[in-house]
């Protein structure tokens, strides 16, 4: 008996009502003894001898470390940021047995420490500064409050600090998930600032770091929590994005992602590699990559399935159309059955051969009915295409998202028809 096949037509909309998160001004995902930032594609300039780290995910080489001394990054700020007013700081710090270590840090053109971040055994301390009566700036340091701590041991730390003219936050995410915020009325003059480093000073060595970025606005607690949600679940590092159903990583790149906010799950812009553009969804039908993310057709849902040894398994929706990812080859399309492992895609550096294939369907269970959603640029509304099981008697309603019976479809006794 041949299937039953329907075609309805829903007009689709989305509303975020999720907290946005931009994307970084600068972004060093430090992967080893990289010191590319991936929002300009310039490098910074390293300074003595830097490593490749294990990141906080585990995997090799994804992280930095630093020599014990005279060991560090420097880049120049961008031309504009001294008048900003605002300023984030987000990046991991990873915590062994050292007593002291430095984050990062700003001199002046006298070569004052103005800015920065250490570790002083279990303690937090920020490197300020402040002036005398003569306007002479002094080096100074502010220690954050007790339960901003490391007590927790070794292990991978997120940090945030904001910079405003209300003041300093400093936020601290332990390996355990605990969060502690603390303030200080301290507010910087950016007109003394021309570079920031990353890594050791003045003989003070660096911690191993991944995932330094700078924002220019400052984040609220909020957009702080689900940047570590984003980055504790996803690396933020270049990754191979691997069709399960094929094998063969999107346009043969890898890509960053990027945190742009929260709905039931994480949203991601996915920005490539190889140029630094942006994927982005032609309404529904092929994807392009884009420059800037300037819509919600270059955000995405990533819907985790299940780990596995070299990656994690995710469904990816885009955030506009609600349609899934699918690729073969060089060519994107999103008019496939909801049950295909063609909308399974692999995060991870990972061997791209027939074992994920494999992998994913000694546990794949296909679903009795399926569906395919796709654009239709000549009405401009979302199709979505219902296939229907071999089976005999069937009656299956559709239901609008108010409960409103919209169709019924019956096939009773040899004979199909619809009801209105």
């Amino acid at each position: 008996m041949k299937k039953c096949i329907s075609m309805i037509t829903l007009f689709f909309a989305v509303h975020l009502c999720a907290q946005e998160i931009p994307l970084p001004q600068r972004c060093f995902p430090l992967n080893g003894t990289n010191a590319e930032d991936i929002m300009s594609g310039q490098a910074a300039d390293i300074h003595g001898i830097v490593h490749a780290f294990t990141d906080r995910f585990g995997a090799k080489g994804k992280a930095i470390s630093f020599d014990k001394e005279d060991s560090y990054l420097s880049f120049p700020l961008l031309p504009g940021e001294q008048e900003r007013k605002e300023l984030t700081l987000t990046y991991w710090l990873y915590v062994s047995q050292d007593s002291i270590t430095q984050a990062f840090w700003t001199k002046d053109h006298d070569g004052n420490l103005l800015l920065g971040m250490g570790r002083k055994g279990v303690r937090a301390m920020l490197n300020i500064y402040h002036t005398d009566n003569q306007k002479n700036i002094l080096p100074d340091q502010q220690w954050m409050w007790d339960d901003s701590n490391f007590y927790e041991g070794e292990g991978w730390y997120f940090v945030t600090i904001t910079y405003a003219d209300d003041g300093t936050h400093f936020y601290l995410f332990t390996p355990k998930g605990k969060m502690t915020e603390c303030y200080s009325a301290f507010t910087p003059d950016w007109n003394l600032l021309t570079s920031m480093c990353i890594g050791s000073v003045d003989g003070i060595p660096a911690a191993e770091m991944d995932d330094f970025k700078i924002y220019d606005v400052t984040l609220s607690s909020e957009q702080v929590s689900i940047l570590y949600q984003s980055e504790s679940q996803l690396s933020m590092g270049s990754e191979s994005l691997i069709n399960v159903e094929t094998g063969i990583p999107l346009c043969s790149s890898t890509w960053y992602f990027h945190c742009v906010g929260f709905q039931k799950t994480l949203q991601y812009a996915l920005q490539k590699q190889s140029d630094l553009s942006f994927i982005s969804a032609d309404v529904g039908y092929d994807l392009l990559v884009m420059s800037h993310v300037e819509s919600d057709y270059q955000k995405w849902f990533l819907n985790p399935l299940k780990d596995i040894l070299e990656g994690r398994v995710f469904t990816i929706s885009n955030i506009a159309t609600g349609m899934n990812l699918t690729g073969t080859h060089e060519s994107v399309f999103q008019q496939v059955m909801d049950d295909t492992d063609s909308q399974k895609w692999c995060v991870g550096q990972i061997d791209t051969n027939n074992q994920m294939k494999t992998y994913m369907k000694e546990d794949n269970s296909m679903r009795p009915l399926y569906e395919e959603i796709y654009f239709d640029k000549s009405i401009q509304a979302i199709r979505i295409y219902i296939s229907f099981p071999k089976v005999e008697n069937v009656k299956i309603r559709l239901i609008g998202i108010q409960g409103t019976l919209l169709c019924e479809f019956v096939f009773w006794g040899g004979q199909f028809w619809i009801r209105k």
